[in-house]
């Protein structure tokens, strides 16, 4: 499914399971195939323009990694908005806004609050593709 966001059209790939089948997150999609060797960063120093639309976005930053030689982020966040549920709007103007912040460079977030991972594939400065994976939380 295609979505157009003003100039900016987003695909949206959707895998399948609940949080029961889900797979624990070092073992979800990003980890196994897009993120290597990361490296987290210090939220007391870090600055970028991504940390802006994320907090303008009110979403609680957990951390960031960067991976792939410090090209590919990964911010691990707290969203207040549900990304499965009707928020297309919203989440449709957040991966535009990170996009033209990272410079039009792929990225991923990974929602703890809503136990997802969205992989954010960036072709351009008018294609974002979505992939949305569900991931299981560490067992206590």
């Amino acid at each position: 499914m295609t979505t157009k966001l003003g100039w900016i059209g987003i695909a949206i790939a959707l895998v399948p399971g609940t949080a029961l089948s889900a797979p624990a997150l070092e073992a979800s999609s990003l980890y196994r195939e897009l993120a290597r060797d990361c490296r987290t960063l210090d939220l007391k120093t870090w600055s970028h323009p991504t940390r802006k639309v994320l907090e303008r976005a009110e979403i609680a930053i957990k951390k960031v990694e960067l991976c792939n030689h410090d090209l590919y982020p990964v911010f691990t966040v707290a969203a207040k908005y549900d990304p499965n549920g009707p928020n297309d709007k919203y989440y449709n103007s957040l991966y535009a806004a990170l996009a033209a912040a990272n410079g039009y460079h792929s990225f991923s977030l990974v929602d703890t609050t809503f136990e997802a991972v969205m992989n954010i594939a960036v072709k351009g400065k008018h294609d974002i593709a979505v992939d949305y994976e569900e991931f299981s939380p560490p067992k206590p």
